[in-house]
């Protein structure tokens, strides 16, 4: 642990996660979709701007806080939801959830979580958001929105940008989808990488093997396992929304409802206009298209169209405190950050997670004061310049 704790950028702590995940896994987080165009591109656009210092300002104390939905939160960012967590790290999604507790962030339980929307809200009762994939049954999205409301949570996420299942090319290369594992068939060809990786090896050994979907466990058949639970997981978890679908749930839904996936401002408008009261542009961190245009350009775009009423949030390729500022200067209300944690996670555990959102939070201070803003609120597309 005491190299997580030395970690001071994100990319430090990329490369001890790395070390320790069998590459099977490592080049699934790296690469995404197709030829990991998509992920490149994210991080690329933020290389594309630059920030304006400014002097003789009084800029201290720094105040990062925001505020979302009624409640006021530490920081500019949250943590994103991350599906099939628990084959990075044990206990993934609680980890995150009690970071987020601790920091004062939201964190977004995914839809394809290895924690239940109930364990994930005793732990953090007043920080988590959940995100809802429409299921194939109407009547098991449903029960979805019914569970998160019972266990307190305030804000849905709709996921709306996989209207077929996900293509992997790293997952048909291994033949190892991260929802079930490796199996009796492909482990013979990954023998060396997980003895190469025995930090991994041992915990998920230790463990059972991959964790069970406990957010989709009760949908299962009577008496699944982890595999059968993950089979049923896979065959029904996505179903191709419409406007329809969004509409349906807006009218279930009495609390704070975010669409997250859409990057037109046309879909962006119509969201709004349907009742969303954020839009997340995203481009699911690179996993939904290669060839896609990076998630900043996207966030211009629809904040040029939209104007400065509708509520954007914003997730793609952030990777320190200044990318949070260009975000937000380009016109986003809000980000959320997904690998970062995912790096700290899967180096570190709790210390990692918690090392991962301090030295973001730490970059974001320092980097308001010298661009002369005090608070959130004071970042404007004025700060930013375009190389």
């Amino acid at each position: 642990m005491a190299a997580v704790e030395r970690a001071v950028t994100i990319e430090d702590l990329r490369r001890l996660a790395l070390r320790r995940l069998p590459n099977f896994i490592g080049r699934y987080v790296e690469q995404a979709a197709g030829d990991g165009g998509g992920v490149a591109r994210n991080i690329a656009a933020f290389r594309q701007h630059q920030l304006i210092p400014r002097g003789l300002v009084n800029v201290t104390p720094v105040d990062t806080t925001t505020e979302l939905f009624g409640k006021k939160y530490s920081s500019l960012f949250g943590i994103s939801a991350v599906g099939t967590g628990g084959i990075y790290r044990r206990h993934f999604d609680e980890i995150l959830a009690e970071a987020a507790r601790d920091a004062n962030l939201p964190y977004i339980l995914s839809g394809s979580a290895t924690a239940s929307i109930e364990a994930a809200g005793r732990i953090a009762p007043d920080h988590t958001w959940f995100q809802l994939y429409g299921a194939k049954s109407e009547s098991l999205t449903d029960h979805m929105i019914g569970r998160a409301k019972d266990a307190g949570v305030k804000v849905l996420v709709l996921t709306v940008d996989y209207p077929i299942r996900p293509r992997s090319e790293v997952v048909e290369r291994t033949g190892v989808a991260l929802a079930s594992g490796p199996t009796l068939r492909t482990f013979p060809r990954l023998f060396l990488d997980a003895v190469r990786h025995p930090l991994w090896t041992a915990e998920y050994l230790r463990g059972g093997g991959t964790p069970k979907l406990e957010s989709w466990a009760p949908y299962a058949p009577p008496g699944s396992g982890r595999k059968q639970v993950a089979r049923f997981y896979v065959d029904n978890w996505v179903s191709n929304q419409t406007w329809r679908d969004l509409d349906r749930v807006r009218k279930l839904w009495k609390g704070a409802l975010v669409v997250k996936g859409l990057v037109h401002p046309g879909d962006v408008l119509r969201a709004a206009q349907a009742g969303a009261d954020a839009v997340t542009i995203s481009n699911h961190g690179g996993n939904k298209l290669d060839c896609m245009q990076g998630a900043l350009d996207s966030l211009v775009n629809v904040r040029k169209a939209a104007g400065p009423n509708v509520r954007l949030f914003f997730d793609g390729g952030i990777r320190r405190g200044s990318d949070l500022i260009v975000a937000k200067a380009l016109g986003a209300d809000h980000c959320f950050i997904g690998r970062a944690t995912i790096y700290g996670t899967a180096a570190g555990g709790l210390q990692g997670a918690k090392r991962a959102i301090d030295i973001l939070q730490t970059d974001l201070a320092y980097t308001m004061a010298m661009i002369g803003c005090r608070t959130a609120a004071d970042i404007t597309r004025e700060h930013v310049t375009a190389s």
